[in-house]
């Protein structure tokens, strides 16, 4: 399966949406995912055991192509904003790369909501019958009053964008994870990564629970330190079962959309 992350305004979460969001949408039954990223002014530094990282500049794209050609994993490729993503999208079309999604993020800002239209524009030029995602990145709360720019306001006298999609192009909202902002920031890894490692003590955790009782008390005879050593276990249960919930609700509204 191959997914394009694109969009010609930069600034815009393509690569939180490429490395964070869309792993968790298409993992399946120990799955190899490869993120290429092809972005001259961002790099994406994070600790990985499950996803295979390769960061190229624009004039490296020869292999995304070879890669993506010869691989039945699920590829990832995250284009750069502005003429990175014309060239990356006119390179992939040229030589036959078959693309299954386009995944678009936006913003809600006005400017970035404007600049949709042009990358949708640019996706129909080169392939015809895409199947394009737009993704409204970072929802706090509700899409349809943060995003008025898109969905329009008529009590604010607001004309959205989204009458002028075709019918065909699905529409997904990603909120603003607190818990993938943390793995990210304080862990320096993924949220895919943060859940596979954590998989059997969300399996089994009333026998982790016990464990790390037994461990408290070896750990140290002071009841405070004991109670803290364990809370710290369960704090970091909690994060990881939240990721949990994450995914199963990511995965939900991308088959949806996709299937």
């Amino acid at each position: 399966m191959n997914v394009l992350t694109l969009n010609t305004k930069g600034g815009v979460g393509k690569s939180f949406v490429s490395t964070q969001i869309l792993p968790l949408a298409f993992y399946r039954n120990d799955a190899n995912i490869n993120i290429f990223e092809v972005d001259n002014n961002n790099k994406t530094t994070l600790n990985t055991e499950v996803i295979e990282f390769l960061n190229l500049d624009v004039n490296n794209i020869d292999k995304i192509l070879l890669d993506v050609q010869f691989s039945d994993n699920i590829n990832v490729i995250d284009s750069g904003g502005g003429d990175d993503t014309k060239a990356v999208i006119k390179a992939l079309a040229e030589n036959g790369v078959e693309i299954d999604v386009f995944i678009v993020p936006v913003l809600k800002d006005f400017e970035v909501t404007k600049n949709l239209l042009d990358t949708i524009n640019l996706i129909k030029q080169h392939y015809d019958n895409a199947k394009i995602v737009v993704a409204l990145n970072k929802v706090v709360n509700d899409a349809k009053n943060e995003f008025i720019y898109f969905f329009g306001n008529e009590e604010l006298g607001v004309n959205g964008i989204v009458n002028k999609l075709d019918d065909n192009i699905a529409i997904v909202a990603i909120k603003d994870y607190n818990e993938i902002d943390i793995i990210k920031n304080l862990h320096k890894t993924t949220a895919l990564d943060a859940i596979l490692q954590y998989k059997d003590v969300i399996e089994n955790e009333s026998q982790y629970k016990q464990k790390w009782i037994k461990e408290a008390k070896e750990f140290s005879d002071d009841k405070n330190e004991q109670r803290e050593y364990f809370a710290d276990k369960m704090k970091k249960l909690l994060l990881i079962k939240r990721l949990n919930n994450i995914k199963n609700n990511i995965q939900e509204i991308f088959n949806k959309v996709i299937g």
